[in-house]
């Protein structure tokens, strides 16, 4: 093996890029000396590059820890705001549990109610307060959902419609316009920044009740000193890798198309997919007569890093997303996701091909299921 390892599990955590310089920021953003002013100046600076990568000058970012805290904040900071109304809060049911959680714990303690069922379906005239929820790329397929065009339709129908996209999987690799989008959240260690940092895009007029308390910072909806060293660095990962993105896309496709192609080489190998238009960065396989699982297992002890889903679901005792999304249970048990960065090359695909084969190939021979 060419390196110590193969990573193939970016849709989990991305490396974290040095930057040649490096970012270090000393001073408190909200201290009135000239650290503190300097350090505020930075971040604003910061906000703004976010902002014009994702083209909502009309719109501001909120700082977070990361996606699951950007989420949380979307959905229950707009339930308690909206708690005398009973907003209905709609999401698929194989959304992040990120997104799923927090609309159920608003159910249970009585803020708003819930219907989890696939929202590209929804439609009709409705009235009345709603917020839909919507992910560019999910997280467990690389499925692409036109999200632009989806919360233009919701808003026609229902103007009071509140539309909130999970872009964790999306930012900085594929483009959307927030033109009818209210809340955007990502992510910094889903594209190469320091763990513990991510945002929240929102409209200006959109009022959200803060989850914490104890501070005026981000426009008084997330009290607590900023990160500021970690923003500007986000900043910069994020304006280093949308200046390349085309060339990352394409490269990525590479990659996924090496690996997808184990199924000419054995047999009852199934690409894991909703239909449609799917991202270059995660590929969702099932190898019939093998348990993932151990497939997962096997392949670490090669060197081969991947994984069987979203981290965050992993360690419950429920149901996979392949399998609320509709996949029978043998196909969804023996799925395993391999998800890419622009830092991985078409050498490892092919010597993880490899070695991805053999494996299959030896557990289908071991379990007598040689498929």
């Amino acid at each position: 093996m060419s390196k110590p390892f193969i990573y193939f599990d970016n849709a989990a955590t991305t490396p974290e890029i040095e930057l040649p310089d490096g970012i270090a920021w000393f001073g408190n953003p909200s201290s009135p000396h000239g650290l503190g002013l300097a350090a505020e100046r930075a971040v604003s600076s910061a906000r703004a590059d976010m902002l014009k990568i994702l083209g909502g000058d009309k719109k501001e970012i909120i700082f977070t820890s990361g996606g699951t805290e950007s989420n949380n904040l979307a959905i229950l900071g707009y339930a308690y705001a909206q708690k005398r109304r009973q907003p209905m809060l709609l999401a698929s049911p194989w959304e992040h549990p990120s997104v799923v959680q927090p609309m159920k714990h608003a159910a249970e303690n009585g803020f708003a109610k819930v219907e989890l069922s696939d929202v590209k379906q929804i439609g009709g005239n409705t009235s009345g307060a709603r917020f839909i929820s919507l992910s560019h790329v999910c997280h467990e397929t690389g499925d692409i959902y036109d999200v632009s065009e989806l919360a233009k339709r919701l808003k026609s129908e229902n103007p009071e419609t509140v539309i909130h996209v999970d872009g964790a999987q999306g930012f900085c690799k594929e483009v959307i316009d927030l033109e009818y989008v209210d809340l955007y959240s990502f992510s910094g260690h889903k594209f190469h920044a320091s763990g513990g940092t991510g945002g929240l895009v929102k409209n200006k007029d959109l009022r959200l009740a803060p989850l914490f308390f104890g501070g005026a910072q981000e426009n008084n909806l997330r009290p607590g000193t900023e990160n500021a060293g970690g923003i500007l660095k986000m900043a910069a990962v994020a304006r280093q890798i949308w200046s390349k993105r085309e060339l990352y896309h394409s490269n990525v496709a590479e990659i996924k198309n090496e690996l997808a192609n184990i199924s000419e080489c054995i047999p009852h190998v199934f690409v894991n997919t909703m239909g449609g238009e799917s991202s270059p960065y995660i590929l969702n396989m099932s190898f019939s007569g093998v348990n993932g699982e151990t497939i997962v297992h096997l392949l670490s002890e090669k060197g081969v890093y991947a994984s069987m889903g979203a981290a965050c679901r992993s360690r419950k005792k429920t149901k996979s997303a392949l399998e609320i999304m509709g996949f029978d249970s043998e196909r969804a048990k023996s799925a395993v996701r391999f998800s890419f960065s622009h830092l991985n090359t078409l050498e490892e695909a092919a010597e993880a091909k490899e070695i991805i084969i053999a494996a299959v190939t030896q557990m289908r021979r071991v379990t007598g299921r040689n498929c």
